[in-house]
């Protein structure tokens, strides 16, 4: 994916990072749609994140991405295909914690016909190098079910690797499992 270097803060609603199947572009309020709205209320899709607790309509989704937008320690990214531009998902980095030099890292990919297809390897990729090359960050952090093979597979193709278990962390569909906490570091940092 091909890094366009420019400050956090002033990329537009343009492609920032560009790939082999999909470019990621600043997300903006009019990508909170009929579609959003139904990845945010898919079951399947969710299934891992905490929003699945509760309902969410336009407005409160609206709301959250606009809080998210308007952050200087949150860069949120619409995952869109090359080919003709359809929004298929949502990664964010963030928070980012500028005094120790790392963020954290999120992705959905709420159409599920694009599951499978290294789509979010290929999106996850890119925001990891852009939080090295462009931003400079240290380390980068994710977190993920343990029994939630897609994304483990997906960080771990990365180049994440594994940094700790939470034993019995979350609830999830009706047991306790592990939480995996997983981590890379920016090549140049290492010694």
């Amino acid at each position: 994916m091909t890094l366009t270097k420019n400050k956090p803060r002033t990329i537009k609603a343009t492609k920032a990072l560009e790939g082999a199947t999909v470019y990621l572009r600043k997300i903006v309020l009019f990508d909170v749609n009929a579609n959003y709205h139904r990845w945010m209320n898919d079951s399947q899709v969710i299934q891992y994140l905490e929003v699945r607790h509760s309902r969410r309509n336009l407005k409160d989704l609206r709301e959250y991405v606009s809080g998210v937008i308007e952050s200087k320690d949150e860069i949120f990214f619409a995952i869109c295909l090359n080919d003709n531009g359809r929004h298929i998902g949502n990664i964010k980095l963030g928070p980012i914690n500028r005094a120790h030099g790392f963020a954290y890292i999120g992705f959905l990919i709420g159409e599920r016909e694009f599951w499978g297809q290294g789509i979010a390897t290929e999106a996850v990729g890119a925001v990891t190098r852009y939080a090295f090359e462009v931003l400079g960050l240290h380390k980068v952090l994710a977190g993920c079910y343990a029994n939630n093979d897609g994304s483990l597979r997906v960080f771990q193709k990365c180049g994440f690797k594994r940094e700790g278990v939470q034993e019995s962390q979350w609830l999830c569909e009706g047991k306790y499992v592990n939480g995996i906490l997983l981590a890379k570091i920016n090549p140049l940092h290492k010694k």
